[in-house]
């Protein structure tokens, strides 16, 4: 499996799952090839905002029939024509959702 598709598995599965974890949160520590202890990411809305790649930044998250859209961008995008100038996934929490549009801002940059 390419680091792509698992970064995009761990992201399907963030936004399915009802809270966060242990095992959630070790299995996005691997996957962005950190080291050292393992935050909570999936439970802790400072911890998730450590998970973008350099050069990304947060938008505004969107709150919406108990759900929330964490959307990320290249930083200075904001002016950006292109179809598809963000990632961003919807979650059952913020942490999670966040988690989710990291790892797929991750999965971009892998599949280059």
């Amino acid at each position: 499996m390419s680091s792509f598709e698992l970064l995009i598995r761990i992201a399907d599965r963030l936004a399915v799952i009802k809270t966060g974890s242990r095992i959630a949160d070790e299995a996005i520590h691997q996957a962005t090839g950190r080291t050292g202890p393992v935050p909570f990411y999936t439970t802790d809305a400072e911890a998730a905002r450590t998970l973008l790649p350099l050069g990304f930044e947060w938008i505004t998250a969107t709150y919406a029939a108990g759900r929330v859209y964490a959307p990320c961008r290249r930083a200075g995008r904001d002016a950006d024509t292109l179809p598809f100038p963000h990632h961003g996934q919807w979650g059952r929490t913020l942490p999670l959702s966040m988690c989710g549009a990291a790892m797929r801002a991750w999965a971009m940059l892998a599949k280059g």
